[in-house]
């Protein structure tokens, strides 16, 4: 992620490598965002339900289990200069916040209810504590230039996006595979993990896994 450089014998060829560089790394920029990681066993359990539920459900695309999240502050394309700045408030905002739990709770979908946009997972647990992080991450940030989005902040996790079946999409369809998978995984439906830690991440196109951790910032 940091620039290396390559150094030659001859002083000038070395010095216009050098100065290319650096102009490279001055124009470098980084897709970021603050979210909170799922764990292991959750993701995994959630991505076998998310397997199953394609074959019924015919959405454009399906998030890889790795890539499993809950967003705090999209940061979008960040220069690489300034993500020392960004983790230091990080740092800051996490040293005075405390361990909370969360679970995931009920389905729903962003968009047309009949051609939704996003299928996503709620949460329960201490969302009042979620919110409370949001916001202190938000305000941290506001000084670097990020600004908080206009709308109320929603929490979830991105099952797929951009549904595309044939019939219309039922939510009283959605609700009887809810139920049907909360049989077949009881151990996901509220098992509540510890949030002690937040994640800075890269979006890296086409990549799979798209999301690349750069930071994890722990409360401790």
């Amino acid at each position: 992620m940091w620039t290396m450089y390559k150094f030659k014998n001859n002083k000038s060829a070395r010095k216009g490598e050098m100065e290319m560089e650096m102009k490279k790394s001055a124009n470098q920029t980084e897709r970021l965002f603050i979210a909170i990681r799922i764990p292991a066993e959750i993701r995994e359990a959630m991505g076998r339900i998310s397997n199953r539920l394609s074959q019924q459900l015919r959405f454009a695309k399906w998030t890889f289990p790795e890539d499993y999240h809950i967003t705090l502050q999209f940061l979008g394309d960040t220069p690489v200069e300034d993500i020392p700045a960004l983790i230091k408030v990080l740092k800051q905002v996490a040293a005075e916040s405390t361990p909370f739990e969360l679970a995931l709770q009920e389905w729903g979908t962003f968009g047309v209810p009949a051609a939704p946009r996003v299928l996503w997972a709620g949460l329960s647990g201490n969302m009042d504590e979620l919110k409370q992080l949001q916001q202190k991450i938000t305000l941290a940030t506001l000084p670097l230039g990020f600004k908080a989005e206009a709308r109320d902040y929603n929490p979830h996790l991105t099952l797929a996006r951009k549904y595309r079946g044939d019939n219309p999409f039922s939510a009283d369809w959605l609700q009887d595979l809810h139920r049907q998978e909360v049989e077949a995984e009881p151990g996901l439906t509220g098992h509540y993990w510890t949030i002690d830690s937040i994640m800075v991440y890269a979006t890296m196109m086409h990549a799979i896994p798209m999301y690349e951790i750069i930071e994890n910032i722990s409360f401790f």
